[in-house]
């Protein structure tokens, strides 16, 4: 098994609300930066990656569109079967910046900015996923088990389900109705780690505890009024998303994946 000697400091981890920070340049590669340090939270979880952009001395910018984890190493743990701890974090640069990469080499200063509306959408509309996996959760217990896929935009997500009978409108309006008032209730989200790998993340709320390293809000009464909707994707295979028209957005207050108090 391929083993990298070396590690991107995660930052998104230490400080929930950072989007900035200064890091030094590790390696330049044809169309992407690798940092000793970043805040760009990337692609995971079926969560999108942030965007941003990397500053050099001089004041120009590097736009980032995509960052991606890297030789990660398998953590063998009971709860994340899948989770890879440690690795490199990429950051992929835009295609019109690529010229500017030359501008770069190993151990130059630069800092690291995020867009902090798109964090803070994403990490809405994360927890809004977990809303609806907890409608499921009590509607179609059954169907948990069953998820095979999942996607976190910045103005939707989905989960995919490979199940024999269909949710029917009455599954999909209770479904609504229980992330609904969880929304109502205002409910605290909490994220902390792991006791022995910070890369592994829990995600609770009401009591309800899962695995989880996607960024979040601290809670769920900004995410407004949610809308859930059904879609076949073919025989045995069906599709719930849940929208948010009425979102209230603070790019200053998005929970990442940090310790945020400590678990229980």
């Amino acid at each position: 098994m391929f083993v990298l000697n070396r590690t991107t400091q995660k930052l998104y981890y230490d400080d929930p609300s950072l989007t900035e920070c200064t890091a030094r340049v590790v390696k330049v590669d044809l169309n992407h930066v690798e940092l000793d340090a970043t805040v760009a939270y990337p692609e995971g979880g079926g969560q999108d990656a942030d965007q941003g952009v990397i500053i050099i001395p001089d004041g120009r910018e590097i736009r980032f569109v995509h960052v991606r984890k890297m030789y990660g190493n398998r953590a063998l743990l009971a709860d994340f079967p899948d989770i890879q701890v440690g690795g490199i974090i990429e950051h992929v640069v835009h295609d019109d910046d690529l010229p500017l990469l030359a501008c770069l080499a190993a151990g130059m200063p630069v800092v690291v900015r995020i867009n902090r509306l798109r964090r803070a959408q994403l990490s809405l509309s994360h927890t809004a996923a977990h809303l609806l996996y907890l409608g499921v959760a009590a509607v179609r217990p059954g169907a948990i088990a069953a998820i095979f896929g999942c996607h976190i935009r910045t103005d939707a997500a989905r989960l995919d389900f490979s199940v024999t009978d269909r949710f029917t409108i009455d599954d999909v309006g209770q479904i609504e109705r229980i992330a609904n008032e969880l929304v109502t209730r205002d409910s605290v989200v909490r994220v902390y780690p792991h006791e022995k790998f910070r890369d592994a993340r829990y995600w609770e709320c009401e009591g309800n505890v899962m695995p989880c390293g996607g960024t979040h809000i601290s809670s769920t009464g900004r995410i407004g009024v949610v809308r859930i909707s059904r879609k076949s994707l073919g025989k045995g295979k069906e599709r719930l998303s849940v929208t948010f028209d009425n979102a209230t957005f603070d790019p200053g207050e998005a929970l990442g994946p940090g310790s945020f108090g400590d678990s229980p």
